[in-house]
């Protein structure tokens, strides 16, 4: 073993544990402990298993009331405004395993939902290492952005981003069939599964009729469970309420936000974000094909869409950008030349919860850490890797100077809402005491945005400039 090598190891064992004692240092801020959105999945499946709507304010308002307890930040807010609820605005289909665990202490649910967000990355990164993705790579650039930001949360975002990778691992094994089940079922979060289903019943036509009867038989299963007239209102009522009441709300990716934010009025703002998913859409379905054929790489036929699915938009959390990682592993791994280099740093980028990390000391050495670890194993050049890991640091750690703040609605949400009303009118109230002009909140996200354009920029290139290794998709 060199000197250089033995140097580097070292260095990594001691950023290691030196970020793992920062992380035993969470205490109460620790992610098993807060969960926050999963006491609302729980209260919606509760509300489907006693026959009624998952989605207006009553009994979900009551039920979160009661579920969250102690002192984490959420049941803070829930103690301190009354007439608060957060929504849950899923798809019915998602809220059947819900409906079994709301017959579960909320304790042992809880601990349910943790084991399965964690296997359910932890199978990610064997999926990914199966299509040629390092493991150590894939466990770099999972551990903070999904598997500690999924659990903080408690979505269900780690299981569309499954079926996600096990579609791109189906492609990549030409098992069309199995891709096309997948496909479907990163329906689960319907911003991802739109784009990879519509990519699977293009370009795979051996994928379609699984991916048909997949969609058909969730469709079916949310009929079901909510009825057919409640199944259409979640598409003209819910889905439209949920986009307009987070417009300025501080901790969205979205387009909609960012032109809120300059000033747009909420009708353009919004109009913007459609178009801009609609034509990232397009746009990530033109390029598939060619950056597919160019790199060998089946299962980008997929993962492009999925990338294009989180760059604007009109409704955008930090929990659904693990969807561009599948995308920005492959590009980072399979690109050459300066293409690599922008991809790899892109992948760094994009390794950070900035908006986690921002309010979170702890998390400051665990960041460089898992930036070190990807740098070291895509083998950026040493100047490179240097400059951007002292760039990482120098802004996580100006931004901790000003944590983060927010202004609190401090019981001022003492509203009263009819029972039939959907959750967003109470939550819409909400995110509007909570918005903010500090430009902070607005800058933080620019090292994210800049990332994901410049993945899909990679991917654009290799498709026009690398030689197709086969026409056969």
């Amino acid at each position: 073993m060199t000197a250089s090598k033995l140097a580097t190891l070292v260095i990594m064992a001691v950023l290691g544990v030196a970020a793992v004692r920062d992380l035993t240092r969470l205490g109460g801020a620790a992610p098993w402990r807060n969960m926050d959105d999963f006491a609302d999945f729980y209260c919606a499946g509760a509300a489907l298993d006693d026959r009624a709507s998952p989605y207006t304010y009553e009994p979900l308002h009551r039920c979160e009331h009661r579920i969250n307890t102690g002192d984490t930040f959420r049941a803070r807010l829930f103690r301190e405004n009354p007439a608060v609820a957060v929504p849950a605005p899923q798809p019915a289909y998602d809220f059947a395993p819900f409906m079994l665990l709301a017959r579960l202490p909320v304790g042992t649910a809880r601990l349910t939902g943790a084991i399965a967000i964690l296997s359910s990355v932890a199978l990610c990164a064997i999926a990914l290492a199966g299509m040629g993705i390092p493991i150590e790579l894939a466990l770099a650039a999972l551990a903070l952005s999904t598997a500690y930001v999924e659990l903080n949360t408690g979505q269900l975002v780690p299981f569309a981003l499954l079926a996600l990778v096990l579609c791109g691992f189906g492609l990549s094994r030409r098992r069309d069939w199995i891709a096309g089940v997948f496909a479907a079922l990163t329906a689960i979060e319907p911003t991802a599964g739109v784009p990879v289903v519509a990519a699977m019943l293009l370009f795979v036509p051996r994928g379609r009729a699984a991916a048909l009867i997949t969609i058909l038989l969730l469709a079916l299963a949310a009929a079901a469970l909510v009825g057919p007239a409640h199944l259409l209102a979640y598409f003209t009522s819910v889905l439209p309420a949920h986009s307009a009441s987070e417009l300025h709300f501080p901790f969205q990716y979205s387009l909609t936000y960012a032109l809120a934010y300059l000033g747009f009025s909420p009708g353009i703002a919004r109009l913007a974000g459609i178009l801009s998913y609609l034509a990232l859409l397009v746009a990530g379905l033109a390029i598939a094909p060619r950056t597919c054929a160019s790199v060998g790489k089946r299962e980008l036929l997929v993962f492009l869409p999925a990338l294009c699915a989180v760059i604007a938009g009109p409704f955008l959390h930090q929990e659904e950008l693990c969807f561009a990682l599948p995308a920005s592993l492959t590009l980072a791994v399979v690109a050459r030349g300066t293409a690599k280099t922008v991809a790899s740093c892109a992948l760094c980028i994009l390794a950070v919860p900035w908006l986690a990390v921002w309010g979170m000391k702890q998390l400051f050495l665990a960041c460089l850490l898992v930036c070190t670890a990807i740098l070291l194993r895509l083998g950026v050049q040493f100047r490179i890797s240097l400059s951007l890991l002292f760039l990482i640091a120098g802004v996580i750690y100006a931004l901790e100077l000003h944590p983060p703040h927010l202004p609190m609605p401090a019981g001022s949400l003492s509203r009263v809402y009819a029972s039939d009303q959907l959750a967003q009118d109470a939550w819409r109230d909400y995110t509007e005491e909570r918005s903010t002009r500090d430009p902070l909140w607005f800058l933080i996200k620019l090292p994210t945005w800049t990332a994901l354009l410049a993945t899909l920029g990679v991917a654009a290139r290799c498709s026009r400039t690398l030689q197709p290794i086969s026409a056969r998709i």
